[in-house]
């Protein structure tokens, strides 16, 4: 299973499409497709970002390609998104705290 190939085909793209957007050559294209090479992290960014998967879903450890949503938290997003600017700016400036305390939790493990 080769999910750069599969996620390509969906965009009905060539591999020398894909080199362009990954700054790479064709060969290198056919070679992370056929898994004769490793992917380098920037590589996976790259492709996470075009294709909008998550790194777990492109490598093959999850079978779904984003993160799963609550219906909730989809809703508080969407408030968010379609906030003014002014209450973004205050829902940032709230939420910075708890920001850094993931950060801080994240280096610790």
């Amino acid at each position: 299973m080769n999910r750069i190939r599969d996620l390509r085909a969906e965009k009905r793209m060539k591999q020398a499409e894909l080199a362009k957007v990954l700054n790479c050559t064709i060969t290198s294209v056919s070679r992370y497709e056929l898994e004769q090479h490793d992917l380098p992290t920037d590589v996976i960014s790259k492709l996470c970002d075009y294709f909008g998967v998550t790194a777990d879903y492109l490598l093959g450890r999850s079978s779904t390609p984003t993160p799963a949503v609550s219906d909730e938290d989809a809703a508080l997003l969407q408030a968010i998104h379609a906030a003014p600017p002014h209450i973004l700016a205050a829902i940032k400036t709230l939420l910075t705290p708890y920001q850094k305390e993931t950060s801080e939790a994240d280096q610790a493990i």
